[in-house]
């Protein structure tokens, strides 16, 4: 039987804190390339954003909620949040 592999993914570019700019809801964030973000969300930032909050699914269900992405949008222009894979 052979070794699991080990995921390396997060060594060239681990996640970074960001504060939501509308709700404030702070999480991690990575952006792989322009098409690609993933997110970890916490219970408090869960409870912060009003969107998440709101959704009668439990937990984020969707990749977060509409305003992030204009939060996100701006860290990448700024320089703050790195694409690993730029197009």
């Amino acid at each position: 039987m052979s070794e699991p592999r080990t995921d390396n993914r997060l060594d060239d570019a681990p996640m970074q804190p960001l504060q939501c700019r509308h709700c404030a809801a702070r999480l991690l964030v990575r952006k792989s390339t322009v098409h690609q973000t993933s997110l970890q969300w916490n219970a408090e930032a869960i409870e912060a954003c009003a969107e998440l909050g709101a959704s009668p699914m439990p937990g984020p269900a969707l990749a977060g909620c509409s305003r992030l992405k204009e939060s996100l949008e701006a860290e990448v222009a700024a320089g703050t949040l790195r694409i690993v894979q730029p197009a």
